[in-house]
This record gives C-alpha cells, structure tokens and sequence, in this order.
C-alpha cells in the first residue's frame, strides 16, 4: 500500500514535517515540573519509530493554573533543550503545548482562576474572578511560556483553547458573566484569547511556528460546533497561527475527548471537518485512529492535512517504520480500552495495557533485551494473553518455547470478550499475539490441556503458567453455584441469539465483563437487574472514558436497574433475592438468567502439580491472582523477561 498522503512531508509556517503523522498532546505524569529522563525517553522512542510530529503534553504558563511540566520556569529551557537534541537527529519534529487550566486546576488550598466567580466542578469552592491585572498576568505568562520553548530549540508552540480550559471558559457564555471588557459580546469573550495570541506571536517573531488547539464540546450550553465556526473565523482574521488543531469534548464529558473502544475510528471527524473547513491553514484532526491506511484516506478525502495518532503510538512507537517496510501486520494494535492510559494517569504515570514498555522505556524498552547466555527449553501452560506475551518475550531471549493451550484457538477469555457489543477491539491483541507466535517460531499445541506429567515429559527448563482462572468462589449462596449461573464469558460464547425476558448480572469485580454481559442480554430483548456490593457502576472503568458511556448506553435502554452495595442472598425458580450491604429491605427481583462476573481462581490441584515440577516455575496472569489484561500481559512478560 502506497499511502502516499500520509508518508508525504508537509510544511508548517517555516518548519517541514516529513509525514502527516502527529502525536498529539497528552498527559503522562512523568516528573514534576521539568521533562523527567522518562518522558524524554518516551519520545525519543517515537521519535526513532518514524513519528513526523509530535506535541508535548500541556505545560503551564502560571503557577495558578499548575499542571505537570512547569512553562513558567526557566528550568524547562534545558531539558527542552536536552529532548530536542535527541529527537531533532531522528528527524521528529516537536511543538510545546502551553495551557492554563482554569476553573478546573487551582494552585493546592487556593480559589482557581476563571473569567467568572462560577462554582469548581466536583467542589465546594467557587472559582475567583480574574483581575484585568491578572488577566495581563497571565497574557504575558502565555508569552514568556512560547519563549522558553523557543530557547530550548523547540520547533513551534501549540497555545490550548480546548476542552473547556481557562481561554475557552472566558469564550464561554456559560463560564463568562463577567461586565467589562472581557465579558458579554462574543467580540468582547474573544478579546482574551485574542490578546494572548498576540502576545505569543510578539514574543516568538514571525519565523516560529505558532498554532492553536480548539474543539466544539457537543454538549447542551457548551461551545459546539457552530460557536466553532464563529471562533476560527474571527481567528483566522487575525492572521497569526500557522495550524489548527481541533479536537472534541471537554472537562466535562472528558470520554469524548479520549474515547474508549466503543466508538468507531474517526468519531470525532463529523463535528471537526465542519471546524477545519474554514481554513487552508493546515489542518490537524484526531479520533481513535490506530492504521496509516486511515489516516491517508482521511487526508485523501480532505478533510485535514494532518492525523493524531497518539495512543496508536502508545501501542507501538514502531507504528510508522513498521508499516513503511511492508509489516503492518507486526503493528501492535491499540485496542482503544484506556486501561493502561488513562488508567495508568489515574493510577500515577501513563501506561498500556499492551505494550508494558510505554512510559518505561529506559527500563523496559524491547531493544535493551539481551540473548540469554544459555538457551532453554521453556514451557508455556496457557494460551491467553499472559501466555502469548510470556511466549513471544522468551523467543526474544532466544529460547526454544512450546505453548499449551487447552482450547482449540489461541486468545483465552478475550476470544468471549470480544463478542460482546462494543467491545471487537478487545480481540485484536489476541490476534496479534497469536501472530507472534507464527511470527516467533513458537511450537503452539492446541487442543492440550496442560497436566503436571504432560509439561515433565517435555522436560523443560523452565515453566510459565498461565491457565486462567475458571473456579467460582466458594461458599456462593443457594443458586448461584457453577452449572446454575454462567460466567460472563459462558454467556458472550454461548452463542445464544434469544434469551428469557429477564436477567441480573452480579459484579464483584468493576471491570469490562460485567458491562459486555449487560449490553449483550440487553441487545437480546432481556431486562437487567445489575447487582454489585461496589459504591457504584464498575468503578474500575469510571474515570477512563468506558464507565459513564456504557451506564448511558444501558440506562437509554429503559430495561435496565442499577442496586449498588448489593448482594444476591440466593436464587430459585427463576427469581434472585437481593440484600443490601447499605440498609435497605431485602428486594425479589426476576432472574430467568443469571450472570456472575466475579473474581475466581485457578485449579489449585492443577497449580499444585505443576509447583512440583523439577525446574522454576513462574505463575501470570490470572493463574497468579485476578487482575485485568494489563496485569496479565504484564506479568506474563516480566516473568519471561526474567528467565
């Protein structure tokens, strides 16, 4: 495949890019302050895997608005400074995003600044009203930022008017109820940023890329799509950025901003091209794009000059470079479950659920495995993720692996997952996991349930066991015992196109399977009573852009109920008596089916024999303890790293 459009270079104000492929800016919590040698590691890594552009996360011009790197330090001159030496050789270009977050990022105990005295999301404060002296403050913040990126050899500036942060609270008239200069008209809520863009422009000259990130919010009372247009036009008119970068969403709907699997590739674009239709400046889009093959089309169609690609590149740094020497099928697909980006935020630093690398690079970058000084026999028991990332990472280290899988296909319980409305993409690791063996040279043997004696006779060096887990808990109350109630994944590969009218799917756990079971007895005519003893709705995928649009999925139903801090106290004929943990009556709710997703455990008299094994013996995955794909790949190939 040619993909002429997106390997092809373009010019940006005075700097060449050498592809249409962008990285663009997102958080990763790697150092405080400055750009940390991790961070700095992280991009060098895309830098080296054929990446045209990419756009710093968001620094901060001002110590009222902090964020995670500091643009209001000449501390940062350096390490810029530091970054660009090592990315610039490898022919990566790099922009600096410069932000303020407003109402939504105060300095620690203080009132956080905003155009108007409005209250703090998810907060008991109220936001203070920004000065005209303040205002001018942080205008020239705005300028000394840009100018410390252009000391430190940065190639452009990206100033952030997006996703409802303090320049677009001062557009908003939902935000904006100020009565002077800066408040009422639209002419007056520009002025702002307007006077921003200028400041920066003064402060770089002409000669340095300067552009800006805007994005229509798509909710009611934000500023939407045709606000969008009024503010490029009036934009555009001034004359001083050199690109548009538009994205989508906002603080408040932040699932829209970086959106989970459930959205297709390009979902942004409909309300974007509408924004990058007003300008012949060029052009940068996002969207959940994960091939080159899309990208170029898009570009091919008109409808943007140049494709974010950031977690795709979380994935695979090697996307690019890949694919231009024919090995698209070696790409490690982002498969868009936010578990290890955005979850890796939540949890401190930015991660990926499939590639235990992304943010570790100095640690755990695949190019610093070394041969093993002496090759072994390796024996992989199970072929589900944690397996396939075991087998493939000890081919790495040169040894001879066979795998055993019990199945009669290599994926585990993501070959289930992947049935489940909105979730296809789940399976595409699996895929290429089972790629790599091929690829790799491992001796898969399906159809082999791993045994004690089975792995002896191999006679192995090692062993890495990844089998799963598959055992109820015990002490389960009346009814809910196996072969009475279905696991998550019983239910999605049973196949089953109709279903009695009602259901309860009880959730210990928080996580994708309950949600997968949910919306698929949903989408086959039945009711759903949802059970958890959790404070609320999978609270492992609140905050990650997959929570809050499945709960609006299953509630648009109309045949959805949601009993949190609950418990099944048994079930019979049909129906399922729910106890409270909260204080509330016992409730009887109908139960034709029953779906348990909860966390089980391996065969122990299977684990027991094969710790008697005459050589080490490494646990992963599930079989080490109930954890999500990011736990299992992980564990898998640290386990195999350590050989």
């Amino acid at each position: 495949m040619a993909l002429e459009r997106v390997l092809s270079p373009i010019a940006i104000g005075g700097v060449e890019v050498k592809n249409r492929v962008v990285r663009t800016a997102h958080g990763t919590s790697m150092g405080y302050g400055d750009l940390s040698d991790d961070l700095i590691a992280y991009h060098v890594a895309r830098a080296k895997g054929g990446v045209g552009l990419t756009i710093l996360e968001a620094a901060s011009v001002h110590w009222s608005g902090p964020m995670t790197l500091h643009a209001w330090d000449d501390a940062i001159i350096p390490r810029y400074a530091k970054l660009m030496a090592q990315a610039a050789p490898l022919g990566m270009r790099v922009f600096a995003q410069i932000n303020h977050m407003g109402l939504y990022g105060g300095a620690p105990w203080q009132r956080p600044w905003s155009a108007s005295e409005a209250p703090v999301p998810m907060s008991a404060m109220r936001a203070h009203a920004m000065t005209r002296p303040e205002i001018g403050e942080v205008t020239e913040a705005f300028a000394k930022a840009a100018a410390r990126a252009r000391a430190g050899g940065i190639d452009g500036v990206e100033v952030h008017c997006a996703h409802d942060f303090l320049l677009q609270q001062f557009i908003s008239p939902t935000h904006n109820r100020r009565q002077d200069e800066y408040g009422g008209s639209f002419e007056n809520r520009m002025r702002f940023y307007l006077e921003v863009l200028r400041a920066v422009r003064n402060a770089v000259g002409d000669g340095f890329v300067v552009g800006t990130r805007v994005g229509p919010h798509n909710f009611p009372g934000g500023l939407n799509v045709d606000e969008h247009v009024e503010i490029v036009d009036r934009l555009l008119r001034e004359e001083l950025i050199d690109y548009l970068n538009v994205s989508h969403g906002s603080s408040l709907n932040s699932h829209k901003i970086i959106a989970a699997m459930h959205e297709p590739t390009g979902y942004e674009i409909p309300f974007s091209e509408r924004v990058t239709a007003r300008t012949r400046l060029p052009t940068i889009v996002t969207g959940r794009f994960t091939a080159l093959a899309d990208a170029d089309a898009l570009i091919g169609d008109g409808k943007a000059d140049l494709v974010g690609m950031t977690r795709a590149h979380i994935a695979d740094p090697d996307l690019v470079r890949k694919t231009q020497a024919g090995r698209a099928e070696e790409v490690r697909p982002c498969i868009g479950c936010n578990q290890g980006c955005v979850g890796g935020l939540n949890r401190g630093r930015v991660g990926c659920a499939v590639n235990v690398a992304a943010g570790q690079e100095l640690r755990l970058s695949e190019a610093l495995i070394e041969p093993a000084p002496q090759p072994q026999r390796i024996v992989v028991a199970g072929g589900g993720p944690a397996g396939m990332e075991a087998a493939r990472v000890a081919t790495l280290r040169g040894h001879q692996v066979t795998l055993l899988e019990a199945a009669g296909s290599l994926g585990g319980t993501l070959q289930a997952a992947r049935l489940a409305p909105k979730h296809a993409a789940i399976g595409e690791i699996a895929d290429w996991l089972a790629g790599e063996m091929s690829r790799r040279g491992v001796d898969v043997r399906l159809s082999s349930p791993a045994s004690a004696s089975g792995i002896a006779a191999l006679r192995p060096d090692a062993v890495i066991v990844a089998v799963g887990a598959s055992r109820l808990p015990s002490g389960l109350p009346p009814g809910m015992e196996s072969g009475q109630a279905l696991t998550a994944a019983e239910l999605l590969a049973g196949g089953q196109n109709e279903l009695p009218g009602s259901a309860v799917v009880f959730d210990d756990v928080g996580g994708y399977e309950a949600i997968g079971a949910a919306e698929f007895l949903l989408e086959r005519g039945a009711s759903v009573t949802f059970v958890t003893p959790l404070a609320g709705f999978a609270p492992e995928m609140m905050g990650i852009g997959v929570g809050v649009p499945a709960l609006e999925r299953l509630q648009g139903t109309g045949r959805f109920k949601l009993l949190t801090q609950a418990r099944i106290g048994s079930v019979a004929a049909g129906r399922a008596v729910v106890a409270s943990d909260a204080g509330w009556p016992d409730l009887e709710v109908d139960a034709e089916t029953l779906v348990l997703a909860m966390a089980r455990r391996p065969d122990p008299a299977l684990i027991e024999g094969l710790n008697r094994l005459d050589c080490p013996v490494a646990l992963v995955g599930d079989a080490a303890g109930p954890g999500f794909l990011p736990t299992a790949i992980a564990t898998g190939h640290e386990a195999a790293r350590s050989l």
